[in-house]
């Protein structure tokens, strides 16, 4: 026999912690995704989008007052179908409106009953809330100028847009909204 006896591994007493490690941990675990967040909230609400308040019935059901929308930063072509939120001249006063594209520049415009027939064709309906009131609102037929669009609200019977105050110029839209962000049970895109 020998007189070495293995008695198997040996475990050390675990010493004192280095304090760098621990920091280095809280910096990699807490900090780096905190800073993350935060590049990612500058970007998306300061960069790229802007936060925009909704307020009043118009673009009912797609809006309602009090949703906060984002809206992209400049928008240098909208298509059909997009809302939009718009500087207009209002009697001489400028006013901020959140409307739906429903004629671009050389379109045929008319409205029947608070519907909309671009170049003949009536509009898809994009969430227009059907009057309950007693009266409806028809319109000659327009042509689109160059540099300017046709607006209207989803909610037709509520809504001041491109019927009352003409075509606004493409030049005053402020940017086509993507999202509504707030109150969060409302989150959604917005198409």
């Amino acid at each position: 026999m020998s007189d070495d006896l293995y008695i198997g591994p040996t475990v050390l007493a675990p010493g004192a912690k280095d304090p760098r490690e621990s920091s280095e941990r809280t910096a990699k675990f807490v900090l780096l995704p905190l800073v993350v967040l935060f590049a990612v909230i500058v970007l998306v609400f300061f960069v790229f989008f802007a936060p925009v308040a909704i307020d009043g019935p118009s673009m009912l059901p797609t809006l309602r007052t009090a949703d906060r929308v984002l809206i992209t930063r400049g928008a240098k072509s909208v298509k059909r179908g997009d809302v939009v939120v718009l500087i207009a001249d209002e009697s001489g006063a400028k006013t901020e409106l959140v409307k739906r594209v429903v004629g671009l520049a050389g379109d045929s415009v008319e409205i029947r009953n608070d519907v909309a027939l671009v170049n003949g064709v009536q509009e898809p309906s994009l969430g227009q809330v059907t009057s309950e009131l007693q009266y409806s609102m028809s319109a000659l037929a327009i042509i689109v100028p160059a540099g300017r669009i046709y607006v209207m609200g989803d909610n037709r019977p509520l809504s001041e847009d491109s019927r009352y105050i003409g075509t606004v110029p493409l030049s005053g839209v402020m940017g086509r909204v993507v999202a509504v962000f707030a109150p969060i049970q409302r989150m959604r895109l917005v198409h």
